[in-house]
């Protein structure tokens, strides 16, 4: 038993405690708020599209294209907000508190800590993972308009809603795994230069998201909104990967599978939400404390579902 629950802190605490160096190097004044920007930049146009694609390339598409897996997590994806949806009604009366509320308690940062906790656990991302990522990011920002648009009514919402959908096809992460299928199925063979070369920026991805993440922390406004902030992280956390890897345990999925369907609903809640939030004309307060909420509680539920994992004989 104690073997498990130190497999699970191992597995869960290096992510926060990369996370903590970026917050420490933010109030020592190392980093500031452009190096956070440019960063997350780095590593949404060029890390991490290098390490998907990479990953995706290397896959066997014939083997691991799971449609029975791919349908269970967008169905369950799409359930989420429904049900949370029905189960908040007359809770949250502000449209615009509603629809950041609704975004938070779905959509995961799958990418950045799932990620990271799929390779502190199996010593790799998984074969599935790069192929999830290429439906389930669509989803996530499919959902995210439509919430955001039926709670906000903002006279420009329609511009904006335009300015979200081109952004979602131009999306670097998803054509990065569009093209690491292509580059998988015509079979192309990559020079040692260019393999190599793609190495250091694959090592680079996770650290440097992790950092940004850390530096992007403000507890002094963690308090506004606390309780609204706790129910969402309390969805996002909890209840909604316990009712994903119960059906999961149920249908018979693999081990690994189940592994990845919790680490894709019980992950907290992604910062991009935040971005969208802002750009649609949701509250941007609610939707950066239910990310930073959820954020630090993930320490701990994180840490128990590993935990129950290893203690079931899943991993």
């Amino acid at each position: 038993m104690l073997e498990n629950f130190i497999f699970s802190l191992t597995s869960a605490i290096p992510i926060f405690m990369v996370m903590i160096v970026g917050y420490y190097l933010k109030k020592r004044k190392l980093v500031d708020e452009n190096f956070v920007k440019m960063a997350n930049k780095l590593v949404f146009n060029v890390a991490l599209p290098i390490k998907l694609f990479s990953d995706v390339f290397k896959t066997s598409l014939n083997q691991y294209l799971d449609l029975k897996f791919i349908i269970f997590i967008l169905t369950g994806t799409v359930l989420s907000v429904v049900l949370v949806w029905i189960l908040v009604q007359g809770f949250i009366k502000d449209k615009a508190k509603l629809g950041a509320f609704l975004h938070g308690s779905f959509r995961g940062n799958f990418l950045y800590i799932g990620l990271s906790l799929m390779e502190n656990v199996t010593g790799s991302i998984g074969l599935k993972a790069p192929l999830a990522i290429a439906f389930i990011i669509p989803t996530y920002n499919i959902l995210a308009v439509i919430i955001l648009t039926l709670t906000c009514s903002h006279k420009d919402l329609s511009k904006n809603t335009w300015g979200v959908i081109k952004n979602i096809i131009k999306n670097p992460l998803i054509i990065a795994v569009l093209v690491g299928i292509l580059a998988s199925r015509i079979e192309l063979t990559l020079p040692l230069v260019a393999s190599r070369t793609m190495g250091y920026f694959e090592v680079l991805a996770t650290p440097l998201a992790l950092i940004t993440i850390g530096a992007s922390f403000s507890f002094e406004k963690l308090t506004a909104n606390l309780k609204v902030s706790l129910l969402a992280s309390l969805f996002k956390l909890v209840i909604i990967p316990a009712f994903a890897v119960a059906a999961a345990l149920m249908i018979g999925f693999s081990n690994e599978d189940i592994l990845l369907i919790y680490i894709i609903f019980g992950v907290p809640t992604a910062t991009v939400s935040y971005i969208m939030t802002v750009a649609m004309y949701g509250d941007r307060d609610l939707s950066s404390n239910i990310i930073m909420t959820s954020t630090i509680l993930s320490n701990v539920t994180m840490t128990l579902f590993i935990f129950a994992f290893k203690t079931m004989g899943i991993l």
